[in-house]
């Protein structure tokens, strides 16, 4: 009878180490998602307020980050905002909101900005591709959206970058 009520303290206490190992994770996923849902009803609210500039263009759902953001060392999450890259010839503008409700609007032209392919910059952005946009010497960083996990970024990033590079330097090819 002892040695059954042992191995039952034994099995609670490992279940309780158990649970507070896995606690930390369902928190962070539990943010993940509520996160990936800020981003898309951001995306939602910038595609309604901005239908008159976007009408029938292609829009690419993308994640922001600035240059100071990029190079934190210390962040959870490598981006601060996400919206809409609007390609247009000779023009890209990005449209959204930083996730704490800042919008954002900047537009990138030629000979005033240069668009650079980056691709994984793992340490300390993530598993994530990346491309950016130097505007006199400052740089506004783009990762495609691929909603709650990163996986799969790379290609859909670099899609991104080729259709904003065909729109922003219209010429035979190109370099990445």
């Amino acid at each position: 009878m002892s040695n059954d009520v042992g191995n039952i303290i034994q099995i609670i206490v490992l279940l309780v180490l158990l649970g507070m190992f896995l606690f930390p994770v369902l928190l962070f996923f539990i943010y993940v998602f509520y996160q990936t849902n800020k981003r898309k009803r951001i995306r939602e609210r910038t595609r309604t307020a901005y239908a008159h500039m976007i009408g029938n263009s292609q829009a690419i759902p993308v994640r922001y980050a600035s240059e100071p953001r990029f190079k934190l060392w210390f962040k959870i999450f490598p981006w601060e905002g996400t919206g809409l890259i609007v390609p247009a010839p000779g023009c890209i503008t990005f449209v959204g909101e930083k996730m704490n409700g800042v919008p954002l609007n900047l537009q990138f032209v030629p000979g005033q900005s240069n668009i650079l392919w980056l691709g994984k910059s793992p340490w300390p952005n993530g598993a994530v591709s990346w491309f950016a946009f130097d505007v006199q010497g400052l740089k506004h960083y783009f990762s495609s959206e691929t909603g709650a996990f990163v996986f799969g970024s790379h290609s859909s990033t670099k899609s991104a970058y080729d259709d904003s590079y065909k729109s922003f330097v219209p010429t035979s090819g190109h370099g990445t």
